[in-house]
């Protein structure tokens, strides 16, 4: 087993996918609990899901939660979530590291602290079954899946250990809510404790995957962990763009080395 360096977590270091994720921190997406809130409040929770709460989480890729957010309506969009998570202010706030970043989809843009996929680009692992990668797009976003999978796994895991959060419930809302953040403490403590519990490593338990919503050409979305002006939001997203295309040519030159003899012919 090869070992981490002190500022890259072990688990990305022993993955495959490894140097290209190397300042990867983790994982983050949203998923849907269901909730009882007073009638009054109903339209507001009202998703595609139903009456839910909508919960934002990071994770790393042994499934350890590293942040959650839960309280959020059904309704509210994800990015709007991502937003709220980044300009709370410490501890409740996500953290984002120089140089690091999270893995999300396309319903998040690729900004400081967080790439996405390619859009427009075939991206889930099923998208891929019996297929090769034709370009360095489609290899980049077959390799994010596959990390980023790993979080709608922590999802399932969680969901099918701990039932009550499939389950209406009567307690006030703010109970609801502790519920949440409760399981996944015992998510965590049983991974510390349990490292090769039979549910932590069944990938089976993947959630759903939604339609998602891509961010890709807004160049008004604001990057609330800076006070920044809109031309260096900008500059900024670009940087960070530039990134994943790097990281996406460099998967391209060694992915054809391997299998095609060096030639990086792209179709």
């Amino acid at each position: 087993m090869r070992q981490a360096p002190d500022d890259i977590s072990q688990e990305i270091v022993n993955n495959p996918l490894y140097p290209y994720f190397k300042d990867c921190i983790g994982m983050i997406d949203e998923t849907h609990v269901d909730v009882m809130v007073p009638i009054k409040l109903v339209a507001r929770f009202r998703g595609r899901k139903g009456v839910t709460q909508n919960v934002l989480a990071a994770c790393t890729p042994n499934k350890l939660f590293t942040y959650v957010l839960a309280s959020w309506e059904g309704s509210a969009n994800d990015y709007r979530i991502l937003q709220d998570a980044l300009s709370r202010p410490q501890p409740h706030r996500l953290r984002v590291y120089d140089g690091k970043y999270y893995l999300c989809d396309a319903r998040y843009p690729t900004m400081l602290g967080s790439i996405s996929p390619y859009r427009g680009v075939r991206y889930h692992l099923k998208e891929y079954s019996g297929k090769t990668p034709k370009n360095r797009r489609e290899l980049f976003n077959l390799r994010h899946s596959s990390l980023r999978s790993k979080i709608e796994s922590a999802f399932g895991t969680l969901k099918n250990r701990f039932k009550i959060l499939c389950a209406k419930s009567h307690y006030p809302f703010s109970i609801q809510v502790d519920i949440v953040l409760a399981c996944t403490v015992l998510h965590n403590f049983i991974i510390a404790v349990d490292p090769s519990d039979e549910l932590l490593n069944d990938d089976e338990f993947n959630e759903d995957i939604d339609d998602e919503v891509a961010f890709e050409n807004d160049t008004n979305l604001v990057d609330f962990t800076q006070n920044q002006t809109q031309r260096e939001q900008i500059e900024s997203r670009n940087e960070w763009m530039t990134l994943r295309d790097d990281i996406a040519w460099a998967m391209w030159v060694d992915y054809y080395d391997k299998y095609n003899h060096g030639v990086t012919t792209e179709t």
